[in-house]
């Protein structure tokens, strides 16, 4: 049995659900396959100890930056999963470019989620045309039935980060209108972007409800988030919940909201699509990659727009069944997770067998 590493990183917690599928799919094609976070590592020297004390014979990084620090001088052959911060945030600063250009030369193969995605890894490397590959994120959902809205969210009400203090989130109940932002709290993800046009749109209708829920992946920046929220209304901040909950929580919820600035592919809308629930996301290339606009979801340039595009969600029960329709049958036919399973098997053997 051939025992593989798989690395990630945090901040990234899309990358660890990334990790862990791929580790899911590496061990059921006959791999032993140890998944492990790039912090878990002092350095260099204490990866080599890893890799000898294991027998490694291939790694698979996910996020060309963050594990170009410890992949770049490996010994062992590594390939490279694409992210979203990688290619549309780090590439912008020289030093983390030039660490991601040795790594990508050195990596045996690279995986892209999307054509697009493909493109923009190109038009930095365009020698490393013959080694990369595109492979959609499969879907995994675990929604199980609850009773209610307040059953889903009680038990992580004590842990919440922080609410508004109207007193809006205190009667939960089925005429509720959860709207569900799923992202971690740092820039890129931009989730102030919407807290303002959200709170007005609460005051004229208090069933509204958001709901952010993701971990604090940046210090100062969760602290802004929070200080927005406390002086909002309409708004419930929470920490991370298990994918069980979240998936099940989508499924309470009118949409799910994302507003980043940049993204590779979003995980939590693929999710949303699978299960049936509508998606309203901001207008950028990696959300536009899997969304048609009133086709498969709704798409947004402003926050305005987003209430726009909200209340119309809300008054056209026919919009609705028609989107959530068409976007099953897209993650169903592009994101299917036997395809993914079959694609990393052959990029491992492919690697083992050189």
């Amino acid at each position: 049995m051939t025992t593989l590493l798989l690395a990630y990183c945090v901040p990234c917690s899309g990358n660890l659900v990334t990790a862990e599928r791929i580790r899911t799919f590496l061990e059921s094609g006959g791999h032993r396959c140890i998944r492990k976070c790039i912090s878990d590592f002092d350095g260099h020297e204490q990866l080599l100890e890893f890799i000898s004390n294991n027998n490694i014979r291939c790694i698979m990084g996910i996020n060309a930056y963050r594990t170009g620090h410890l992949l770049r001088d490996c010994p062992v052959p590594f390939g490279l999963v694409f992210g979203g911060t990688d290619l549309n945030e780090s590439t912008a600063i020289p030093e983390s470019m030039d660490l991601m250009t040795a790594t990508v030369n050195r990596a045996r193969f690279l995986v892209c989620f999307s054509k697009e995605i493909k493109q923009q890894a190109l038009n930095l490397w365009p020698h490393v045309v013959d080694k990369i590959h595109i492979q959609p994120q499969g879907v995994c959902t675990y929604a199980t039935s609850s009773s209610c809205l307040s059953d889903i969210l009680t038990p992580y009400r004590a842990a919440e980060f922080g609410s508004c203090s109207c007193g809006c989130t205190d009667d939960l109940n089925d005429s509720t209108k959860v709207f569900l932002l799923v992202c971690g709290l740092r820039p890129v993800k931009d989730p102030i972007y919407l807290l303002q046009v959200f709170s007005e749109w609460h005051k004229e209708d208090s069933r509204v409800l958001l709901i952010v829920v993701g971990p604090e992946m940046n210090h100062d920046y969760a602290r802004k988030v929070k200080g927005e929220i406390c002086r909002c209304v309409g708004i419930l901040l929470l920490p991370p919940i298990p994918q069980t909950d979240l998936h099940t929580l989508m499924l309470h919820s009118c949409a799910v909201v994302n507003s980043s600035v940049s993204e590779g592919m979003s995980g939590a809308i693929l999710e949303a699509m699978c299960l049936g629930v509508p998606v309203i996301a901001r207008n950028i290339a990696g959300n536009a990659a899997i969304i048609t606009h009133k086709e498969t979801g709704l798409l947004f340039n402003s926050p305005q727009e987003f209430v726009s595009e909200a209340k119309c969600l809300l008054g056209d029960a026919e919009l609705r069944k028609t989107i959530t329709a068409k976007a099953q049958d897209y993650v169903n036919t592009h994101h299917s997770g036997e395809a993914e399973k079959q694609t990393y098997c052959r990029l491992i053997s492919s690697v083992l067998s050189q």
